[in-house]
């Protein structure tokens, strides 16, 4: 894809985000930009993502997923992303920290988080944020359990100056 036409689709309305937000991503170093062996550009991003768990004292199991994204120009988007919790990972950040940084940032946890990863995956898609943008993303995976303290029954929201993410629990 050429440098223009890209420019071009990143204004749009819908589920895409603009020009600003993947300037804004690359000058955090959580996404860069390459040249692919075929002249087409590619955006790489390298992510700790998270499946959240909480098991309640009456033993029912819950899962946190995001339920929807509302932008402040009144846009909505609903993402599938399989994880609750998926955070680029800055340069000279270690997977393990950026999901840290993604749990106690996005869902305002305190305290020490229990975690495990559980691997690595790899995919080439075409960018749902920046439609006609191919991103090659590298996803470490972990498993967090909540403890009592961590866990709202309610969900958790997190504000931003462009949207506002929410989080519900599903029960298993």
């Amino acid at each position: 894809m050429k440098m223009l036409e890209f420019l071009r689709l990143t204004g749009r309305k819908g589920k895409a985000k603009t020009l600003l937000h993947l300037v804004k991503e690359m000058e955090d170093g959580g996404t860069f930009l390459e040249k692919s062996a075929a002249g087409q550009l590619l955006r790489y991003v390298v992510v700790a993502a998270a499946d959240i768990y909480y098991d309640s004292p009456s033993g029912e199991c819950y899962r946190l997923k995001e339920d929807r994204q509302v932008f402040k120009d009144g846009r909505e988007r609903k993402r599938n992303l399989g994880r609750a919790v998926s955070e680029k990972i800055k340069l000279a950040e270690i997977p393990a920290e950026a999901v840290i940084r993604g749990i106690q940032e996005e869902l305002g946890i305190a305290g020490a988080i229990n975690w495990v990863e559980e691997g690595t995956t790899e995919e080439t898609i075409d960018s749902p944020s920046y439609p006609g943008l191919t991103s090659r993303y590298v996803s470490h995976q972990f498993r967090v359990q909540l403890n009592d303290e961590q866990f709202k029954p309610e969900g958790y929201m997190e504000s931003q100056a462009n949207m506002t993410t929410y989080f519900l629990w599903e029960k298993l």
